[in-house]
Parts: C-alpha cells; structure tokens; sequence
C-alpha cells in the first residue's frame, strides 16, 4: 500500500526500527525496517583480522572500503563491519573500548534512530509518502525539507499533565495530578493508587493524545507511576507500542560538574509511539517553546523527545554529525588530536578569550549599544575556522592575528559548511519578523532555537570531549573576535564617538551625534571593515554602570541597568535577574527601577528618587505587617552535596534534613526552596528555615531579614547616586 503521511517518531526495538507514522485523519501506523549497523576501523591488518575474530559473534560480515579521513581530507582504505543485531552496539563498544591502541575506529558510537535517519535521508516529523505492506516498511519518500520553516506538521493532540501541589511532594504522599486537555482540567487524587492509575488511563485510552506535554514528568511524575504499575499491576497506556522497549534506572539522574558548578539533569522518560516532553527537563522548551522543539528536532535530525532532553552542544554536533555521513566523512570515536605544545608566552599571547573593555561606573546619558550579528559562528564562516582545517600543511601562511596559526585555504571544513546555512536561515526567521510576519511568535520561537545552537558551537570548539573540538580552532574564533572588536572602536573613535564599554561582541559609545541615523552610518562601516554584521540593539536615554559588590572601586562588565530611547528597560547582573532572589524582591526591584525609569536624564532620575523611597516605604511596610504571601518569599538554592556531607547548618542543610525526615531525598545540582522562619531556636536550629514544599501561604516569616534584603536591591539602584541605604535614618525607623 502507499499512503502519505509524517514521520512522528522512530526508535530501536530488538533488532529493527520502528516508525511510527501520523495521517491528515489522526490514524496512526506502526511499520518496522532492518537497518544494518556499520562502523569503521582502520590500523594494521593483523590486528585488524584479530579485531574480527573477536567480534565474530557479533557482526554480519567485514569488508574494505574507502572513506575520508577527517583530519587529513585523504581518502584512506578501512575495514568496514557490519553488526549482526542493532542490540549488540554497546556490548561491541565495550569489547573494542580497551586493548586495541593500534587500531582507529569511527562511526561506532552513534545513536542509532539518527544515524538511520541520516542513511535514509530522513528527518523526523517529516512529510512523506510510505510504501508498506503488512507492518513492513517497503519505501518512504520525502516530500519537503527540513530548512522549510513553513512546511506544514501534524495537528496534534495534546495532553498536559501537572502536579497541583510543589513538585517535591510525592503522589501519595498528598499531592495530586492535574491533566488539561482542550481547555478543561481535571484533578486526580492519588489516595486510592489503584483507582487512581485507572483513571488516569481511562483518560489516555480515551483521548489517546500525540504528544503529552508535561511538568516534572521526566523526575516526578512517570517514575511514580511506572513504579507504581509494577506494584498494583494495573495497566497504563503510556505507550501506544503493545510491546515497548524495555525501560531501565527510571527516576535515576546524575549529578555532574560543570563551570565551577554541581548541576542535576533528570532522566528522559520517553514515550514509545507518543512523545513526551517535560516542560522542567527541556533547556530548549524554555527558550524557544514547543514550536522551536518540533523545528529543530527536525533540523538536527534528532527524535522530538530526544532534542527535547538535548543540550545545544548535542543539537549542532548532530547536524555536524549528519553532514559528515552525508559526505562520507569518517566520524572519530574518541578524540585523538591533542593539543600542540605551547610555550608559557605562547599560551599568554594566544588564549586570552574574549576582549573586556571595563566600563566606567556610573551614569551615562545618551549612549548607543551596538552589536555583532552571530559573531563567533559568522568569524567560523568567513575564516573556515574548523578542527580539520586548523594548522593545515597545505597553506602555511599565518592568518590568526595575535596567535599566528595557519589555515586552510584549499577545502572547506566541516563546521563552517554546517553554520553557514544555519546563519542564512536565522536572518532570515528574524527578517520575517520584524517585518511583522503573522507567524512571527513562531519564527521568533524558531530563532532563538537557531540562536542557542550558534552560542554553543563556539564552545564545543574548546570542548576537551567534543567530538570536533580542537582548542587552536577556540584561539583563534577568540583572536579574530578581539580584533574585529577594536577594528570596531577605533571606527567609533574615528568618528567622533567615545567608547564606554567592551563586551565581546559588543560596544556602548556615546557622543552628542548619537542618533539612528549616524549609527547606521557607522555601523556600515564597521560592518564594511570587519566583514561581519553588526546591529543596533538600541540607543539609551541613559544607562548605569554598576560596581562590584566586593569592590565599590571596580566595575563589572555585566551588570548594568538602562532605559532605552523606545521606552524599554535592560537590566543585567542586578538582584531581579538572580535565580535565587524572592519573587517578591524580584518584583519590587523591577517596580522601583520602572520608577527611575519616568526620567529621561540624570535630572529627571534625581525627581523620581522621593518617590522610590515612598514606594520603598510601603513595601518595607508590607514585610512588617505580615500581608506578603510567604510563598513569593521562598529563597532557592542549588544543593552542593549530599546531606551527610553537610558539617555546618546552613538554610540549605537544615531544609535537607527536614525532607530526608519525610523521606524526601534530593540530590546534588537540584533546588531546595525555603522561607525564613520568624521564630528560631539555639536548640531547635530547623525552625530558622521551612522548606517550600511544606508552605501553605500562612507562616510567619522573619521580616527583617527580608527587610535586609529589599534594602540590598534597593541600593544596587541608588548606590551610583551617592545613596547609602543604611544610612537613612527614616529606614532605619522601619526596622525597629
């Protein structure tokens, strides 16, 4: 039979794919298809004839070919071996991990729906035409492209699926679910756990959504229930596979490091034949919305579900990944070119990173803020920055400023040829709307999608693991971006402007000819100098420069404050952009800055200073009399440790202990939320702190010390204009 169709979702299943495809009508197909795993090895023949021997178990067959070398460009001879069963991949990865130094191997390690999407040129959510007979896939064509931001997707069916109660509380211990479907919303209770889970699957039979859109699914919600169906035996149409997968270590994230902090990521609780995506697990559903999920998802090739769970770095390494089979690239296993040997001057000169121009702190009136469009990815492009064509023996000749390395001029790496696209593509999403496109909602989803793929893959450059890193190719986006910075400041200075400040990609100037039309002027010229695009992000009535909160003497480049000429505020760095800080806090810092906001110079801020201290008073009021819901004064902290390893009683060991008391256990990397008590004990230490998921909105709370903390955001507003909160008598009334 033919029929057409879209390409919901493809995963493995003992030893085939399964697809699952979705029809105008909402029917759904379930078809499978062989697919035979390939990988590459290259070394001694000797041992290249032991390494089969050793697998033979497990593959179907070795044969020679010939593919590309990655690092070299060659086209070099290697054994190709093919798996025998699609299970057998990470049992085949553990026999080659160790003992087989001489040997190269590449394209071992791939994820298995991507690499077959990549072999059969297809793409999830994907428009196409199916050839099927029985539950066999026969043939599929594809009939539009995944660059196509108007293609058209399924109408799906969703379901969202929450917990009324704070998500650290279990369902059975007196939390509930709420499913919202087309507008009405249901609350099952969880005391009966029988009655429950067939309730619940009573709605997904019913219903049978697409896709279930959920908040703390991945770490709270389908952990318990899954658990929960082991237990009672009842069954729950998670799944609209009659077989699934088989589902291990549910509920069980990691805690890793990174950047000089402990992070948690929850595990994926996918779907099988629906999808799933968790709301809290998604860093992509938090910038860019289900809409940027299905349009990247689709880009990278990635399963919905997986991009969903991905981190940006994975998302641009999958299109890398996709354009190297493509050309028939050997993809390395593990990375093997170490770093050049670097003298201590060479290090000096070379790996300094971005370029900071120190802002002077204080107030600045009249101030244009101008940035590079996609610096770091548009210096890839326009200097053919990739691992494989850095320090090259075809073209000598040193190009990187400051660090003198050489690149190749001959063929075109693999990281600018996937960037290059990308770039095009985001201009143009963001041309759509700012001509007031009526889908520009979803253009702008689909933007800042694209956007976060271009910041990471900078990174990745100087990525010890990456797949494609090498740290010469980091040194030199960051050589060339230094310079095209100060090309950019001396433009300025040319004409006329002084430079305030320098971040990266980005320059604050100010004049008494700082208008629209002399900023395009400028920015045609730096544009023209440096060969990268450079917007306008806006000019300021006025801006604060704030300093350090060590050193009142030395100001910080990323914390700042000012009013756009449109009427808009920016704010950076300041307590209301802080995680951590009160929601209530957040929201009075923003209100008083709104306040300041009314002048349009210094003059007219200095009138609105009265007024931000009676705002200020009603406030401090507020606190004292107890009227501030004591769930928007919940302060959030990221656990560093395990409880026992706590030896001081801190607010976040106390909250620790009070849960691990109810058995509520939390790991490192997660948040804790707690209130400050009002009453506190020497023999009683946990009464100073009351962890969020026990608040009920009527506690007593100790109102100096969120006091304290109003009058802490208050002076980060006022400080530059010689205002010392605590000096104040008047607010020294307030507190006592």
């Amino acid at each position: 039979m033919i029929s057409r169709g879209w390409l919901l979702d493809l995963y493995v299943h003992g030893d085939v794919m399964v697809l699952w495809f979705r029809f105008d009508s909402g029917e759904l197909l379930r078809l499978t298809d062989s697919f035979s795993y390939r990988f590459y090895a290259q070394g001694p023949k000797p041992v290249l004839q032991a390494l089969v021997k050793k697998l033979a178990p497990y593959i179907r067959h070795a044969d020679w070919t010939r593919r590309t070398e990655f690092w070299s460009g060659e086209v070099i001879p290697v054994l190709k071996i093919t798996l025998r069963s699609l299970e057998k991949q990470p049992e085949v990865l553990r026999l080659i991990s160790t003992g087989w130094e001489d040997l190269t191997f590449y394209n071992c390690d791939l994820g298995i729906p991507q690499y077959y999407a990549w072999e059969k040129d297809l793409f999830p959510l994907c428009s196409c035409e199916i050839e099927w007979e029985r539950t066999a896939l026969k043939g599929i064509t594809v009939l539009d492209s995944p660059w196509d931001p108007d293609a058209s997707l399924p109408d799906f069916k969703i379901l969202e699926i929450e917990l009324t109660g704070h998500p650290q509380i279990p369902l059975d211990r007196g939390n509930s679910l709420r499913i919202i479907s087309e507008g009405a919303s249901f609350d099952l209770e969880a005391s009966d756990i029988t009655e429950f889970l067939k309730a619940l699957n009573r709605f997904l039979v019913d219903y049978d959504p697409d896709l279930i859109l959920s908040r703390h699914g991945d770490a709270r919600i389908f952990p318990f229930l899954w658990h929960s169906v082991k237990k009672t035996k009842v069954s729950l149409a998670l799944d609209r596979d009659p077989h699934p997968p088989g589902r291990v270590r549910v509920g069980q994230g990691r805690s890793y490091f990174s950047y000089g902090q402990v992070l948690y990521q929850s595990t994926a609780f996918p779907f099988y034949g629906r999808l799933h995506v968790d709301q809290e697990n998604s860093f992509f559903f938090r910038e860019s919305g289900l809409d940027g999920i299905l349009f990247l998802s689709r880009l990278t090739g990635l399963p919905v579900q997986t991009l969903a769970r991905a981190t940006p770095g994975t998302a641009i390494t999958s299109m890398q990944l996709d354009r190297a089979v493509q050309k028939g690239i050997l993809i390395p296993w593990k990375k093997g070119r170490p770093e050049t040997f670097k003298t201590a001057w060479d290090l000096l000169v070379a790996d300094k990173g971005g370029l900071v121009l120190q802002p002077p702190i204080g107030l600045w009136e009249q101030v244009a803020e101008i940035d590079f469009v996609s610096m770091y990815p548009n210096i890839m492009v326009q200097h053919n920055i990739s691992p494989e064509t850095m320090l090259c023996r075809c073209c000598p000749e040193p190009v990187v400023p400051e660090a003198g390395y050489n690149i190749c001029r001959k063929r075109k790496g693999l990281v600018p040829e996937t960037l290059e696209p990308i770039l095009k593509l985001r201009a143009e999403l963001k041309a759509r709307s700012r001509a007031g496109h009526p889908e520009k909602p979803r253009y702008g989803c689909m933007q800042k999608a694209l956007k976060w793929m271009l910041v990471t893959c900078f990174g990745y450059m100087g990525y010890k693991n990456a797949r494609f890193g090498c740290i010469e190719a980091h040194e030199a986006i960051t050589a060339f971006g230094r310079d095209k910075l100060l090309s950019a400041k001396e433009c300025a200075e040319e004409h006329g402007f002084q430079v305030l400040h320098g971040l990266t990609d980005a320059l604050w100037i100010s004049g008494p000819e700082v208008t629209s039309e002399n900023m395009k002027i400028l920015l045609d010229k730096i544009h023209c100098r440096t060969g990268v695009p450079i917007s306008l992000e806006g000019i300021y009535h006025w801006i604060v420069f704030l300093p350090s909160k060590v050193r009142s003497d030395r100001p910080v480049a990323n914390r700042y404050f000012g009013l756009f000429n449109d009427g808009t505020v920016k704010i950076r760095g300041i307590d209301c952009c802080r995680r951590d800080t009160p929601l209530f806090i957040k929201e009075a810092q923003k209100d008083l800055l709104l306040i300041l906001a009314i002048g349009k110079d210094r003059l007219g801020i200095e009138k609105q200073i009265p007024e931000i201290f009676d705002r200020l008073e009603e406030y401090v009021m507020y606190l004292k009399q107890g009227q501030v819901n004591p769930l928007d004064l919940v302060i959030k902290r990221r656990v560093g440790k395990s409880v026992e390893e706590y030896r001081v009683n801190t607010p976040t060991s106390l909250v620790l202990q009070q849960l691990e008391s109810v058995g509520i256990t939390l790991y490192p990397g997660q948040k804790v939320g707690y209130l400050l008590a009002e009453k506190s004990s020497p023999y009683c230490p946990e009464q100073r702190v009351l962890p969020a998921p026990f608040l009920h909105g009527d506690e007593e709370y100790d109102s100096k010390k969120y006091i304290n903390l109003l009058f802490k955001a208050v002076h980060e507003l006022l400080a530059v204009f010689n205002y010392n909160i605590k000096d104040i008598n008047i607010l020294y009334s307030f507190i006592n």
